[in-house]
């Protein structure tokens, strides 16, 4: 049986569901009557939805309707599924060429979250899975969206920067020199950082509006990744190109160097670096 904050979840998403579904606002009444619970507990917890604006309330009393917080988070579902159905072709030929599994990685708050990927012939083992959640600090595609984060400084202050393993960087300092290195390189490389055994390389997919929106890679075996770096790398940017074509990026961005150029002029998304920071080590 559902007990304790369970419950109260459970209930809360009922209840939004119900308000959704209904297609036109409802009054506390039918909402109670819909969901099979007391008016005071649907009440309590409408009023919760309310503060955290996944429900409106018309008036004082008034009936209640879906609220903004609620379309925010399904237009991220829309978003998600709308970039796995363009650039799903991209990860296909990424896996072909470099016969690793190839990957499609979104930025959701301090983590990077796996939305999908294509297993290369060479898999023994699933290193990735869908919905997989990994820290940016230690990973690729996580190195690569915190470099072209809006604020990368102000996303690097709320990372917890742990160990993994013996390769992990923990300070920010050797971060900070590390995401220059992918902004110079325009790709970036997990060497173990994150699971022994384990090497990933990743390249930004950047949007219309001059936005890096997704990070597209592949994973594999270290021991078999790691010797064909300069071909993995090669095959990534191209997927990575190809899919910021697919996303209609400015031409400015697709340019060899374009990228680079464009944050270091103060571009769309950019920020200027210092010499000494694009003279970082490799990413």
């Amino acid at each position: 049986m559902v007990s304790g904050p369970i419950q109260s979840a459970d209930r809360a998403l009922r209840i939004l569901q119900v308000v959704a579904d209904h297609g036109q606002p409802l009054g506390l009444l039918e909402v109670s009557q819909r969901v099979g619970l007391h008016a005071s507990t649907t009440y309590r917890l409408l009023a919760t939805l309310r503060q955290r604006g996944f429900v409106e309330q018309e008036s004082a009393g008034g009936r209640y309707r879906v609220g903004i917080q609620a379309f925010r988070v399904g237009n991220a579902f829309l978003a998600a599924a709308d970039l796995r159905d363009r650039l799903r072709p991209v990860l296909a030929t990424l896996a072909a060429h470099s016969r690793e599994t190839a990957n499609l990685v979104i930025l959701h708050e301090t983590e990077a979250v796996y939305i999908d990927h294509v297993v290369g012939v060479n898999i023994a083992k699933l290193f990735t899975q869908i919905g997989q959640r990994v820290p940016l600090h230690c990973t690729a595609v996580g190195k690569v969206l915190l470099a072209y984060a809006p604020d990368p400084e102000g996303l690097l202050r709320r990372l917890r920067l742990r160990r993994f393993t013996p390769y992990t960087m923990t300070t920010a300092a050797a971060l900070r020199r590390a995401l220059a290195a992918v902004r110079a390189a325009g790709c970036a490389v997990d060497r173990e950082e994150h699971e022994l055994g384990v090497a990933c390389v990743a390249g930004p997919v950047w949007d219309a509006a001059g936005r890096v929106v997704a990070a597209v890679g592949i994973s594999g075996p270290s021991a078999r990744v790691l010797p064909r770096l300069p071909h993995m790398r090669r095959h990534v940017r191209a997927a990575a190109l190809a899919a910021s074509r697919l996303m209609g990026a400015p031409a400015a961005v697709l340019r060899p160097g374009g990228a680079e150029a464009m944050r270091e002029g103060g571009g769309r998304d950019g920020r200027r670096m210092t010499r000494r920071q694009r003279r970082g080590p490799a990413a």
